[in-house]
């Protein structure tokens, strides 16, 4: 995988945020600053403290929606793994 992977898991949770109900503010808000991270990483891949925060971010975020927004969780792994791909 490769930053083509994190852009394409971005347009995906970009499209998964837009499907959320409106009621759901606070996730909107979590994902939504999760994809400006995923933004910040592309723009500067060499920003070793912003891809370890990154990596913390999307743990924390997975765990706390797997069971109640699972397509925005998929989306997010895939985005650890690629994350996981680049940083080697």
């Amino acid at each position: 995988m490769s930053d083509e992977q994190l852009r394409r898991s971005l347009t995906d949770l970009r499209s998964e945020l837009e499907r959320l109900a409106a009621d759901e503010a606070h996730v909107r808000e979590r994902l939504d600053a999760l994809a400006g991270a995923i933004e910040t990483r592309l723009d500067a891949p060499d920003d070793r403290a912003h891809h370890h925060s990154l990596v913390e971010d999307l743990r924390r975020s997975i765990l706390q929606f797997e069971v109640s927004h699972p397509r925005a969780t998929g989306i997010l792994n895939k985005v650890m793994a690629a994350l996981g791909n680049v940083s080697s």
